[in-house]
């Protein structure tokens, strides 16, 4: 009977109960190579969708040792594929946070325990893309928790930078009607600024700048009135004289995802964007404290890096429960 060691983590977040779960699934060395014998998968696609859709969670991340990728990189490498019910993304930021998580604090059987502080872990996608995270020394601060020394550090994650497209004229109209019924407003008092669409692969997010007085914390939305094109569905706006620059909520109901709690991919055309504003205070080199508003909420800091290319978030991630799947 074969078994694999799981965990799942709530990232961004210091709490059991708050931030976006990811359940995190150890796979023996090269199961998810490229290059391994496809006749004999130790798990096949459609018992890693069972197994996801019997987790339950937002995303289902299965890990998988591999060798280093260049000659005298020391960093540890994992293969990755990222499952939310049948849908699988290409990169899943939060799900990248907790595995980094449960990599860098050796929580899976077979995993380095407590690795020297600044460690980069790299994780190859199934598309062959590379993506870099570190743990970071515990961070010294009032809000740490005294009692919490497990889960007082930090963790952050590299992702490319996306761009946006804005859209206009019959497009916005129709987005502007949706959200206002998400919202349940009138079309009329619906305090919109922007709408846009991601660029080139990102293209079926949706980014939709509200004015601040729309409030998204707290706020009764009709998830139901999102379902459309988009897989997934941002909405922002600025939070001045608050310690965040911005907050968010993202919504993915044609993949089964109602709330995507705290999403990493969405800050990737967030952070540009806000970056592009004046008033936001988000410049591009200086990290900033941003949050998601919903129900579980969540913390991030986010930088963009305009030299690399990338934007990088950084959070906390907590333990929530460990286990074995047995099949």
């Amino acid at each position: 009977m074969p078994t694999f060691p799981y965990v799942i983590i709530n990232a961004f977040t210091r709490t059991s109960l708050g931030g976006n779960p990811a359940a995190i699934v150890l796979l023996p060395p090269g199961s998810l190579a490229p290059n391994r014998p496809t006749s004999t998968p130790i798990l096949d696609d459609p018992t890693m969708i069972a197994l996801t859709k019997s987790f339950a969670q937002p995303i289902t991340v299965f890990l998988s040792s591999s060798p280093p990728q260049t000659q005298g990189d020391d960093a540890p490498a994992f293969d990755v594929r990222y499952f939310s019910n049948d849908f699988e993304p290409l990169v899943c930021g939060h799900g990248t946070l907790a595995a980094t998580k449960a990599i860098c604090r050796g929580l899976l059987p077979g995993l380095k325990k407590d690795v020297a502080w600044d460690p980069v872990v790299k994780f190859r996608t199934a598309s062959g893309a590379m993506v870099s995270a570190r743990a970071l020394p515990p961070f010294s601060s009032s809000t740490a928790a005294a009692d919490d020394e497990e889960d007082g550090e930090y963790y952050e994650l590299e992702l490319p930078t996306n761009t946006v497209e804005e859209l206009t004229g019959s497009h916005r109209d129709c987005i502007r009607a949706a959200i206002a019924k998400s919202l349940r407003k009138d079309t009329t008092d619906l305090g919109l600024k922007y709408v846009a669409r991601g660029a080139g692969k990102m293209s079926d997010y949706l980014m939709v700048v509200l004015d601040e007085t729309e409030k998204l914390q707290d706020r009764d939305i009709d998830i139901n009135a999102l379902i459309g094109p988009f897989n997934a569905n941002i909405l922002t706006h600025l939070t001045p004289n608050e310690d965040s620059a911005f907050v968010s909520r993202v919504f993915d109901p044609l993949n089964g995802i109602m709330e995507d709690h705290v999403c990493g991919t969405a800050h990737t055309l967030l952070t540009p964007y806000y970056a592009t504003i004046a008033s936001s205070g988000v410049r591009a080199g200086q990290e900033v404290y941003v949050r998601q508003v919903g129900p579980r909420g969540g913390d991030l800091w986010v930088t963009l890096d305009d030299a690399k290319g990338v934007v990088r978030l950084k959070g906390n991630s907590r333990l929530f429960s460990t286990g074995e799947v047995r099949l």
